[in-house]
């Protein structure tokens, strides 16, 4: 159940206006003007309702579904019980998403200029129109926060820090050292910019490098809650256009992450390596430094990277290989421990 405490909902939508948002043609046993009240799990959903189906593990729980309509690819039609509306898209999960945003906004106080009492703003610093300074923020001497941006409560804007136009800095975050694109969404608990692993262990023990470099972070990227991203040593760390960042990932001074990339929770990547466009990485993967990863490449779970990866590759395993040797790896492991019982 949707708490309107945290989201507002639009009262309904109509299977015709439905279809002009999914940029579709009408079904033939649709009812244009039939009121749709809600988007559903595929369980959960009344007769007033729309649901999605991209997943063959939920054709049982999609032939008892009360759904009014339901949301499906052309391979997976032929799924849908026919007392349901289908409506036929490229990409179902896509089109969720496009749809949750006509449905639901997030409550918050993003609308129109405004800056509050209870939150420090340096008189050298440069806030645009329409952004929205949350209590107990600050905004430090030389930092640029252009319009439209939002800074939620608690984050510390340091010195000469730029966030480009329609960003949204949830509470808590902290930014230094970075010049960042537009329409970021930097969420709770994050850390940009801070000094990295750099030091040099000799005779004379322990010796800090001091760490100059920068973060630099391309437009509509988005870095999820408690990450850390060192600024470079001499370059810059850079993040490119696009890319999904989840939680709890530490990305170390002079990495370069190409555009388009997908890094999920608890991966490190250590420092200088250099990551190409439309890489895709599994949770907890553990990246080595100064390595070279192609474009398009698929690093699954818990791998352990040691090694440059060419273009369009998939690895799997610790050391990482290919994913066909992973699973003959695996196959030969499991055949010699059962071996070994005997």
């Amino acid at each position: 159940m949707i708490d309107p405490r945290f989201f507002s909902k639009k009262e309904f939508l109509t299977i015709g206006r439905i279809c002009e948002i999914l940029n579709i043609e009408q079904p033939k046993n649709c009812f244009p003007m039939k009121q749709i009240i809600d988007v559903a799990t595929i369980e959960g959903a009344s007769h007033s309702d729309i649901t999605f189906f991209h997943n063959v593990k939920y054709t049982e729980q999609l032939s008892r579904t009360s759904a009014f309509a339901c949301i499906v690819s052309k391979k997976h039609v032929h799924l849908v019980p026919e007392s349901i509306v289908s409506l036929i898209v490229d990409e179902p999960y896509h089109s969720l998403a496009v749809l949750l945003k006509e449905f639901y906004s997030i409550n918050d106080e993003t609308h129109g200029s405004y800056v509050s009492q209870n939150t420090y703003v340096s008189k050298e610093a440069v806030v645009e129109a329409n952004c929205h300074i949350s209590d107990f923020a600050v905004v430090s001497s030389g930092a640029v926060v252009k319009r439209g941006t939002f800074i939620g409560n608690g984050s510390v804007i340091l010195r000469g820090v730029e966030i480009g136009e329609n960003s949204y800095i949830e509470p808590n975050v902290t930014i230094g050292y970075a010049l960042i694109g537009k329409s970021a969404y930097i969420k709770t608990g994050a850390r940009i910019g801070q000094h990295g692993f750099g030091f040099h262990a000799g005779n004379a023990g322990i010796t800090d490098i001091l760490q100059i470099g920068r973060v630099i972070i391309g437009n509509n990227t988005q870095i999820g809650a408690n990450c850390t991203i060192d600024r470079g040593s001499l370059d810059d760390t850079r993040i490119g256009n696009h890319v999904r960042i989840d939680n709890m990932v530490h990305i170390a001074h002079n990495v370069e992450i190409g555009d388009y990339c997908i890094i999920a929770a608890q991966t490190g990547i250590a420092g200088s390596t250099k990551i190409g466009d439309r890489c895709v990485f599994g949770g907890q993967a553990g990246i080595t430094g100064h390595l070279s990863i192609g474009n398009e490449v698929t690093i699954a779970a818990q791998s352990g990277v040691m090694r440059d990866i060419p273009d369009k590759c998939k690895v799997a395993g610790s050391p990482s290989v290919s994913v066909d040797k992973w699973r003959r790896q695996t196959i030969a492991v499991q055949r010699l421990v059962k071996d070994c019982k005997k």
